[in-house]
Order: structure tokens, then C-alpha cells, then sequence
């Protein structure tokens, strides 16, 4: 597993992460993370609410997209698919500023480290390196400490009840309730995002030219390679909705507990409840932020 010569390598366009010393990429990460998350959870949010209605709520959970959108299109109108909007709007700039900070500056941590295990690649992956997989990790812990207490109050919110702790909002019951499924929360964020980064990361390395448009490689990039992580990572989005959800029928079990009472009830098509809204949601929320996130790392100097 041998180490690249980092000196002699120089960034490429479209290239989510550079060259320079690890406190710059994080530096670098952080800005462009930050707006890709001020772009997309707007367009995003629509979908979002009908995935999580078909994943937590029993009444919607035979129904089909577009006959769930006409009911909360009805029954709630057009405000109705954008609850839960406030704590998504407040945490995706920070969640995704610290995740993308996470994974450049462990990446360039791994590389610059001289050290053949972290910065080497991986045998017989095609110069997939292990700082890629790294990244992956530590952008998935930086998103699960953030994430879980926005995503709680949205999902309560989106099923109908709400975040409140009985003993009081600024009360340890309250803190410890917003952080009500991290556990399941983590695993799909660690799942997903380092699915996301390895994609990334051979798409950029077979397909330099088109990464490096402007706009239209960042949408690629960030939809295609997104909903393919989703897919991998979907089961456990389906079990941390069944945690947080208003009036859970699975509290104080585990994941695999979850993930098991989903199959037995309604087979592995279980697992995926939801996934058409959330693809959808995916591909044009990444797409659409990967494009910001490609075009602020484009206007770097070198």
C-alpha cells in the first residue's frame, strides 16, 4: 500500500478536495459546505415530507407519491409540504459546513501523514485511497453530533408531535430527548456519506472532463453519486424516521431490532418504504448543492 507523492500532485478542477495543507482544506470545506447547505434544502423539502410521512406514519404508508402529495396537498395545502422547514433551514448550513470541513481535513490529515496505512490506497480498488474512506467516517460522526437534534424536531413535526420535553425545554430530559436516535442517525450518516466521497471519488477519476464543467458536473456528481449512497444507506434512514417519529412504535429498540420488525412485516420492500420521494429529493437537493460546492472550490487560486 504505497504512499502517493503528495508534493509532485496538484489539484484538478472539479476535484471536491485539494492539495494544500490540511487546516486550509478544512478552511476550504467549511465555506463550500456551507453553500451547499443554504442551497438544498429548499428545493429539497417537498420530498423530504413525503418520504418521511411513508416511512413513520401507518395511514400513509400504502399509499403512492402522488397520491400522498394530493392528500397533504389537501389537507394541508401547499404549507404542508415544507413542515419542519425552520429546524432543517437552521441546521443544514452548519451540518453540512462541518461535515464537508470534517472530511477534507481528515483526507489531507490521512495524505500528509507519511504514513503508508493512511495515506496509501487501498490494494486492488483502483487507486481508491484510505484517507477517502476516513473522510467518510469522521464526515459522518461531525454530521450525527450536529444533525440529530434538528432532524428530531423535523420529524416530530412532520408526523404530527412535537419536540418538547414534558419537564421543560431547558431541562436534561430535553437535551437528552433531542438526541434520540444519534446512534441510528450516526450508522446511516457514516453509511452514506463515505459511500458518497468513494463515488465521488472514482467519478472524478474516470470522468475528469465532465466533473470539471462548471455547473453541470457538480449537479451530475452530487445527484447521481448521492442517491446511489442513499440507496445503500436507505434501510437505516427507514429505522432512524421509526425512532424519531411522534408516537413510535419501536422506542427503546435498537436498529437491527427495527430493520428485523420491518422485514417481518413487510418484506425487504420494507426497508425501501419512501425511497422514490427520497431520491428524489436527493437528486436535486445534491445536485443542486454539489454545483454551489463545485463552484465556490473553483474560484480558489490554486
Amino acid at each position: 500500500m504505497a504512499a502517493p507523492d503528495d508534493k509532485t500532485e496538484k489539484r484538478l478542477v472539479g476535484q471536491m478536495v485539494g492539495k494544500g495543507a490540511a487546516k486550509l482544506e478544512f478552511l476550504y470545506g467549511s465555506l463550500s459546505g456551507m453553500a451547499f447547505g443554504l442551497v438544498s434544502p429548499i428545493a429539497s423539502q417537498p420530498f423530504d415530507t413525503l418520504k418521511t410521512k411513508m416511512q413513520a406514519e401507518a395511514r400513509y404508508q400504502s399509499q403512492g407519491v402522488i397520491t400522498l402529495a394530493k392528500n397533504v396537498m389537501k389537507t394541508d395545502g401547499p404549507l404542508g409540504f415544507y413542515r419542519g422547514m425552520l429546524p432543517i433551514i437552521l441546521s443544514t448550513g452548519v451540518q453540512k459546513t462541518t461535515l464537508f470541513a470534517a472530511n477534507a481535513g481528515a483526507r489531507r490529515a490521512c495524505e500528509q501523514s507519511q504514513i503508508p496505512a493512511l495515506a496509501g490506497c487501498i490494494p486492488g480498488s483502483d487507486g481508491l485511497k484510505v484517507s477517502v474512506i476516513i473522510g467518510g467516517v469522521a464526515s459522518g460522526t461531525a454530521r450525527a453530533i450536529v444533525e440529530t437534534p434538528f432532524e428530531f424536531a423535523k420529524v416530530r413535526r412532520q408526523t404530527g408531535g412535537s419536540a418538547r420535553a414534558t419537564e421543560g425545554i431547558f431541562s436534561m430530559a430535553q437535551a437528552t430527548q433531542m438526541y434520540t436516535g444519534v446512534f441510528t442517525t450516526w450508522y446511516r450518516g457514516s453509511v452514506m456519506l463515505t459511500s458518497f466521497f468513494v463515488l465521488c471519488d472514482y467519478t472524478e477519476r474516470a470522468a475528469p472532463g465532465l466533473m470539471a464543467q462548471p455547473l453541470l458536473g457538480g449537479f451530475l456528481k452530487g445527484g447521481i453519486c448521492a442517491t446511489l449512497a442513499w440507496a445503500a444507506a436507505w434501510p437505516l434512514e427507514v429505522a432512524k424516521s421509526n425512532v424519531q417519529a411522534a408516537n413510535s412504535q419501536f422506542k427503546g429498540e435498537s436498529t437491527l431490532a427495527i430493520l428485523r420488525h420491518l422485514v417481518q412485516a413487510d418484506g425487504v420492500s420494507g426497508l425501501y418504504r419512501g425511497f422514490i420521494p427520497g431520491a428524489m429529493r436527493s437528486f436535486v437537493a445534491n445536485g443542486a448543492g454539489m454545483a454551489v460546492y463545485q463552484f465556490t472550490q473553483s474560484l480558489r487560486k490554486d
